[in-house]
């Protein structure tokens, strides 16, 4: 009998009606996305093992030609604790090859071009012309390929090793022509799918369309320049996971320390940073990042995110690389968690400021992306991950911007509002409709989802800073409303609790702005419990506070004593009851005077038992005589006290220019009424 015929590729992986139609219309740039699975791969980046599959590996020998590149990895891609055995193999045969990643730098004062090859741990191996002539990529970012290395200390003994010889793993410029016309081959679901499988998602796992367009989002900044990005979710979303696996041109700074050298250029050596060099930087893990030299890296970055400019000393330089934040954030349930006063919160300090963000084009809500599971991973047909990733480079030729500024939107949008839709939209199409062709409804409903992203920014800048970033709707003119969860209305976050329909003696609420280092990031209440005791005199103060709050509640006590009959007490009562001030709650130690005024309150209402009106909270510093003086913060306050149902606050005269700044939907919501005097607010106060 004749031998049994090896079972074919698709015998063993078979496709389904789309991976069949992918394979059948778009030949070698495509590949079996389950073969880079292999564990033989798992030290290479997957558009490496995916190049080598599909130059590699035929369907009919599909098993035998795997077997052969594993081999050859094997071979070829050393571990690390075999780089001295490396390094001794090459001093002693005079010649190496291995699998690397090689980058080549030039030295104009020394010229010489210095290779970058990890695997020997050596930065200076010498390349000759030739080779950086055919393989300008090497001088791009570097390229994956074989690499033979010769030990020649004879010609540099400073310097022994010379790279003789390079093969890349990496496609030359692809066709990108014939990218945009085999669009029309598909339709738009269907193409939705091939994308999303090229990028490494099992298109059936995503059914959703709004979850593909939050993962095309994750794709945008290869395709636009200069976009800048920010995502903030629960692990194991896959966040950096895309970007990293899809193009060299991608650098990811895994937390830790970042410096004006790393990131823009070294003034020592004249060598231009990552934002140079790449065209994608990832700050993965962004609570964890740091920013060497503080203020000057966090000032040029905000000019780089800008203008696409950035210099130090007297270099400058432009660039096009997008930029993204990455990072996690608590939930509950399907939404961020409400501990949060705005969903930046979990950034490093130096970055949580309104000048940076402004500056954000979109904030992709993380809380909804699946989590990354075994039946998420793509099995099936896309474009070889290496010819993917530099198609999508390329687009960044193109431009839909006319097509989506003849959108038209609502009005109130800031010049930076229109660039951040524009470039998100943009970058959308390019994705989803490469050949510029779509419906009226399909652009309709790119460019609202752009304007979801940028209003998501806009909506914590209102929370960061809302004397400066007023409410408005950033949308196109026949949308209503967002419909995304964490952008409707929250009116159901106001606190349910008896001060605001019951008059009760003794509790008042104070009002305190949260801080972090000395800026100023949201607003939260204080609830005041003061009980007259009979038997000794003085002021005792429970739950947690701090030594400054303590002394402002001593003040206040003092000032009641000096002033007693103004405040109608009767003498008798200070004399014979103490005071138990306790804060009833406080998630943090809340140092300062200004809650003197709702001190104050409470404790006349206790010495004279008489209740103090439901929903009226209270902000301001007493002086000695009475007087209430102004204090800061009280944008962030009075949006706390209406978030928790108040209805009144009563603030110092002093403060009074702040109600022109208050948003739209807080100064509608709650009555804000500026007094002079301690007295002025107890007559108001007081049933």
């Amino acid at each position: 009998m004749p031998d049994a015929k090896p079972p074919s590729l698709f015998d063993d992986h078979p496709l389904t009606e789309l991976d069949k139609k992918a394979h059948a219309l778009l030949g070698d740039k495509v590949v079996v996305k389950s073969l880079a699975a292999s564990s033989a791969f798992h030290r290479l980046p997957r558009y490496v093992s995916e190049y080598l599959i599909a130059k590699y590996v035929k369907p009919d020998t599909w098993q035998a030609d795997l077997a052969n590149i594993q081999t050859k990895i094997r071979d070829l891609l050393p571990d690390l604790e075999h780089r001295e055995l490396l390094k001794e193999k090459l001093l002693s045969r005079g010649e190496v090859t291995l699998i690397d990643n090689v980058e080549v730098r030039i030295d104009l004062r020394g010229g010489q071009r210095w290779a970058r090859v990890p695997a020997l741990a050596d930065n200076n191996v010498r390349v000759p012309a030739s080779i950086t002539e055919q393989h300008p990529g090497l001088l791009l970012g570097g390229l994956w390929g074989t690499v033979k290395v010769k030990y020649a200390p004879e010609t540099d003994a400073g310097a022994p090793n010379e790279l003789s010889a390079f093969t890349p793993f990496q496609v030359g410029p692809p066709d990108v022509a014939a990218f945009k016309a085999s669009r029309a081959q598909f339709t738009t679901d269907e193409w939705a799918g091939l994308m999303l499988q090229s990028a490494g998602y099992a298109a059936a796992a995503f059914p959703d369309r709004r979850t593909r367009l939050l993962l095309f989002t994750r794709m945008v900044p290869l395709v636009e320049r200069n976009i800048n990005l920010i995502e903030l979710g629960p692990r194991q979303t896959g966040k950096t996971f895309l970007l990293r696996n899809l193009s060299p041109r991608v650098f990811t700074v895994s937390g830790g320390k970042t410096t004006p050298a790393n990131l823009f250029v070294n003034l020592n050596t004249k060598q231009v940073g990552i934002l140079g060099t790449r065209k994608v930087v990832v700050f993965d893990e962004i609570a964890h990042t740091t920013f060497g030299d503080g203020d000057e890296t966090v000032s040029t970055l905000k000019d780089y995110m800008e203008s696409g400019h950035f210099s130090r000393g007297s270099l400058g330089f432009a660039a096009d690389a997008g930029l993204v934040f990455a990072g996690n954030l608590d939930v509950e349930g399907t939404q961020p968690h409400p501990k949060y006063a705005h969903l930046l919160e979990p950034l490093p300090e130096a970055i949580i400021d309104s000048a940076f963000h402004d500056r954000m084009h979109g904030y992709l809500p993380g809380w909804e992306v699946p989590k990354i599971t075994p039946g998420s991973v793509a099995t099936g047909v896309g474009f070889v991950t290496d010819y993917f990733g530099e198609v999508l480079v390329r687009l960044r030729d193109e431009s839909f911007g006319d097509a989506v500024r003849g959108v038209p939107m609502h009005a109130g949008l800031t010049r930076r509002d229109q660039v951040a839709v524009e470039r998100l939209a943009s970058g959308l199409l390019k994705l989803l409709h490469p050949d510029g062709k779509w419906t009226a409804e399909e652009l309709l409903d790119v460019v609202t989802f752009a304007s979801e992203l940028r209003q998501r920014v806009h909506q914590q800048l209102c929370a960061l800073a809302p004397g400066e970033f007023k409410s408005r709707l950033i949308a196109p003119a026949a949308v209503p409303s967002h419909t995304a969860e964490d952008l409707k209305p929250r009116a159901a976050e106001v606190t349910v609790d008896r001060l605001n329909t019951e008059a009760v003696v003794g509790a008042a609420t104070g009002l305190a702005v949260l801080t972090r280092g000395d800026r100023e990031y949201g607003g939260d209440t204080i609830l005041i419990q003061v009980s007259a005791i009979n038997g000794g005199t003085g002021v005792t103060v429970t739950g947690l506070h701090g030594r400054t709050l303590k002394d402002s509640i001593q003040a206040v006590y003092n000032l009641i004593r000096a002033n007693f009959r103004e405040l109608n007490i009767p003498e008798q009562r200070l004399k014979t009851q103490s005071l138990a001030v306790h804060l009833v709650k406080i998630a943090e130690p809340k140092d300062g005077p200004s809650a003197g005024l709702a001190f104050l309150v409470g404790m006349v209402s206790a010495l004279t038992n008489r209740p103090i009106k439901p929903g009226f909270a209270f902000s301001g510093e007493v002086a000695l005589h009475g007087e209430v003086g102004p204090v800061g913060g009280l944008l962030h306050k009075i949006a706390a006290a209406v978030r928790a149902g108040r209805k009144t606050v009563l603030i110092s005269a002093g403060n009074a220019n702040v109600i022109p700044q208050l948003p739209d939907d807080v100064r509608n919501a709650i009555d804000v009424r500026p007094i002079a005097t301690a007295k002025e607010a107890i007559a108001l106060a007081f049933d």
